[in-house]
This record gives structure tokens, C-alpha cells and sequence, in this order.
């Protein structure tokens, strides 16, 4: 049996094989969807990301016989240590195959480097942290993955559990079939949100609103407001700074539907935001991961065709929580998916001990469909 041996990355051929082996170890998962590699060599970027203005990171490849079978990204993340006053070390990007060695190698390279740093425990996956995707998928793996959530074997859990990681937290993902829906539910549905919504916009005078783009600096800057006091006290959330938002503006005018793109404000101050996108997945499995030479016509020929939406952002502010805010956005994204024919819809991660969240989404009909888990160990000498 050949030997496993594992190597930091440092040469131009381990980086190639680095970001190439997603896309012949998952090949064969009918709903795994490669990744635009381009988007991942960025991700990856140390130089392009703003993640690495406040974090360092190694990566690691294992090999069997010169050929990649894993690879991982060990990842000090200065930010969270100090937000969280932890010594918490991470990982992320995490590709292995079903193999002891293989996995065994590349959770004791990453926790080496990390330990060396002064660490204390490893957790994850982060990819590369909890404001970006994170956590192997443990249960929902008949349902396709909804942009921009990963989609990893069951295998995974179980090597992390072998490497004596234990759950630290669980997301949640809720989904609507609409597709499902008869004419008289989605009747019924719209004169209970409509109800709701009346009720705290004549108590409470709240205006929801859409973009302005003339103003779109004003608009992210009242984004990270919100975002920042929304979730300051949830699990692992470290405020975004001033680059991530940059770099969140080209991501979201590349993404986000505007007519799915919703700010209330109380006494003209925004004080919630809600934004949905169409799930790129869709299109994104037609294209192999690439853009060229003819991502790019698929790309535009699917793009439109999209029946499936994805809540990317939600946060309120505590008061704008406590004056039931809620039922008012998602009255108008529920209002938008009907008109415009949308078969499917998907939130994004919720804390599973985030009871009050949980219990506004089931109420709106929605059904538990996915569970993530992050893992974590000490680091002991």
C-alpha cells in the first residue's frame, strides 16, 4: 500500500493541483457543483481576498504514489481571536479521499502549523471563515447545494469525528417548495403575511424600500450597520470591515436580483435589509467550472431559466426585531417569487440554537432541509 505523504504548498504544479482536485474527487456526487475556478483561485487569494488583511494561512496537499488524494488550508484568524478573546485556530477548504491516512495526515499538518502559532484548538471547516461558508454537510444530502453553501461527502463528518473532533455548532437551511404549492395555499399564505404586514407598518410606520444606486456607498455602509449589529452576539460572526464590504459590492452587483433587494427603514433609518439571488448553482452545474472557452454562452442561455432563489441576506437591527420587521420583507420576496414564477426557495445558514429565527421561518411555512456542523479539538502538545 503506498505510503501518504503530505506536503505544504509552495511550487506553482502543488497550487494547480490544489485547486484541480475538487473537480476529480467529487466528479462523481451527482449533486456536487463545481465551483467557477476562477472564483476559487480568488477565494484562495491572499493578495485578492480582504479576509488575509486580518488572517494567515498554509495550505497542505497529500499525496499517494505523486498523486493529490486531499488537500487542506490551516488558517489563523487574528480578527475572531480578538473580537472572541479565543486562541482558536481553523481549517478549511477541505477535499480528501475516503481514506484514514489521507485525512489523519491532513488534520495533523494543519493542527502542527497551527500549534506552532501558539493556538490552542482547531475548528471547522471555515471556508475560509463563518461570514463565508462553512460546516460539512451531515444531513440533507438528497437536495442540491444552494449557492454560495458547499456540498461534501458524509464521509467527511465521519473523518473529522476519527480525528477526535467533536460538534462545536450546527446551521440549519429551511426551504419552500413553491412548485408544491396549490393556488388556494399560496392564497392562504399571502393573507397571513398580508396581515402581519399591515398590522406593523400602520403600528409601527415602517417603509420598505429597494436599492439606490446613485447612493450605493450610503447603502453598503447602512448594509454593514446592520449586518455588524445583527449579529454581533451570534456564534463565531466577526464584523465586516471596510474591504470585505468592497469586495461584497462586486459580488453582489454580479448576483443580487434588485427587485429582490429590500431595506425597511423606521423614521428614515435603515434598520433591516433582505436580499435574495437567483441560485447561480443552477447554471453553474452546466458549466464545469469554467468560463471559458463556453461557460460564458451557457451562462447567458440558463441564467434567465433560474426557478430557484436564495435568501443571501437577512439582519435587523434589535429594534427593528422586536417591532416584528420580519413578516413585512419577506411579504415582498414572497410576493416577488410569485410573479416572477420561482418554483423553489432556500434561506441561508441559521444558528440551530437561534430558536426566535427559526420559529418566524417555520411559521411562513418553510421546511427543514439541511444541518452543517462545525467540528473542533484541542490542540494539545
Amino acid at each position: 500500500m503506498s505510503e501518504i505523504d503530505i506536503q505544504p504548498v509552495r511550487t506553482r504544479r502543488q497550487r494547480k493541483d490544489f485547486l484541480e482536485l475538487p473537480y476529480r474527487l467529487n466528479a462523481t456526487l451527482p449533486l456536487w457543483v463545481p465551483p467557477l475556478r476562477s472564483e476559487q483561485a480568488r477565494v484562495l487569494d491572499a493578495r485578492k481576498n480582504p479576509f488575509y488583511e486580518h488572517a494567515e494561512a498554509a495550505w497542505f496537499l497529500a499525496y499517494r504514489g505523486g498523486q493529490p488524494v486531499g488537500r487542506i488550508v490551516a488558517i489563523e484568524n487574528r480578527r475572531h481571536n480578538q473580537v472572541w478573546n479565543d486562541r482558536v485556530g481553523f481549517f478549511g477548504h477541505y477535499e480528501a479521499e475516503d481514506d484514514s491516512r489521507v485525512s489523519r495526515g491532513l488534520f495533523e499538518a494543519a493542527a502542527t502549523w497551527l500549534r506552532e502559532r501558539g493556538l490552542d484548538r482547531l475548528r471547522g471547516p471555515t471556508n475560509p471563515s463563518m461570514n463565508d461558508n462553512a460546516g460539512f454537510l451531515i444531513d440533507g444530502f438528497e437536495y442540491p447545494p444552494s449557492i454560495p453553501m458547499p456540498y461534501t461527502p458524509a464521509y467527511y463528518a465521519r473523518q473529522a469525528e476519527e480525528f477526535g473532533m467533536s460538534r462545536v455548532q450546527q446551521m440549519v437551511v429551511y426551504g419552500w417548495n413553491y412548485g408544491r404549492y396549490t393556488q388556494q395555499h399560496i392564497d392562504t399564505m399571502r393573507r397571513r403575511i398580508e396581515r402581519l404586514t399591515r398590522y406593523v407598518q400602520e403600528k409601527y410606520q415602517i417603509v420598505i424600500r429597494g436599492p439606490r444606486r446613485d447612493r450605493i456607498d450610503e447603502e453598503l455602509e447602512a448594509i454593514r450597520r446592520i449586518c455588524n449589529e445583527s449579529l454581533r452576539e451570534n456564534w463565531g460572526f466577526v464584523p465586516l470591515t471596510d474591504g470585505q464590504m468592497q469586495a461584497a459590492r462586486h459580488e453582489l452587483e454580479r448576483i443580487i436580483d434588485p427587485e429582490m433587494f429590500f431595506i425597511a427603514e423606521i423614521e428614515g433609518r435603515p434598520e433591516a435589509v433582505f436580499l435574495a439571488c437567483p441560485d447561480y448553482n443552477e447554471v453553474l452545474a452546466r458549466m464545469h467550472g469554467r468560463i471559458l472557452p463556453w461557460g460564458w454562452l451557457t451562462y447567458l442561455r440558463y441564467r434567465k431559466r433560474i426557478k430557484k432563489y436564495v435568501v443571501y441576506v437577512y439582519a435587523t437591527t434589535p429594534r427593528a426585531e422586536a417591532m416584528g420587521v420580519g413578516p413585512t420583507l419577506y411579504h415582498h420576496y414572497f410576493t416577488g417569487c410569485f410573479s416572477k414564477g420561482i418554483r423553489d426557495g432556500e434561506t441561508g445558514y441559521v444558528l440551530e440554537q437561534n430558536r426566535l429565527m427559526r420559529n418566524s421561518i417555520e411559521k411562513l411555512g418553510a421546511e427543514l432541509r439541511k444541518r452543517y456542523q462545525i467540528f473542533e479539538t484541542p490542540l494539545s502538545g
